[in-house]
């Protein structure tokens, strides 16, 4: 007894069109990584609490609400689809849109401080921790927002198939 299947190229056909979601429909996957990023950029606008006045840091200077106009979303590559979000700099790679006073260059240092505790370094300021407390604050929303931009977007794109 023998079965035969009528259909199947179509099948496969369609399965390879889907496979292919993630580089066809690759803008609006790029603008769901932007919005759902934009959670975390947002919450770090709201939250990050400016200095009273402008200083400097290893001869740069830091203006006054610098950290909280660096946070926002970018794509590191631009043939991938991956966004980030957080404090955005050029330090790393000389490259992107960040502009001279919205540079996050030390965020990493508002963070955790000066230099480790093993060293003797106690600095805290009224945004260290900041960072990490976003993200525990933003992951499930960012998360569901996520999955429904995702789920409707391929619904989307599998109609046109």
């Amino acid at each position: 007894m023998s079965v035969t299947i009528s259909g199947a190229n179509e099948l496969y056909k369609n399965i390879d069109k889907i496979a292919q979601w993630s580089v066809k429909d690759s803008a609006a996957l790029q603008k769901i990584g932007e919005r759902v990023g934009g959670v975390y950029a947002n919450y770090l606008k709201a939250n990050i609490k400016d200095l009273d006045k402008d200083t400097s840091l290893r001869g740069r200077k830091i203006k006054k609400g610098q950290l909280r106009r660096s946070s926002g979303t970018w794509q590191p590559k631009k043939d991938s689809n991956t966004i980030l979000a957080g404090p955005r700099t050029k330090n790393i790679g000389r490259r992107g849109k960040t502009t001279k006073y919205a540079d996050g260059f030390y965020a990493h240092i508002v963070e955790k401080g000066d230099f480790a505790e093993r060293f003797g370094g106690k600095h805290r300021t009224q945004n260290t921790g900041i960072f990490e407390q976003g993200k525990k604050a933003t992951k499930s929303r960012s998360e569901k927002l996520q999955f429904i931009l995702l789920k409707r977007e391929f619904a989307n794109y599998a109609k046109t198939l």
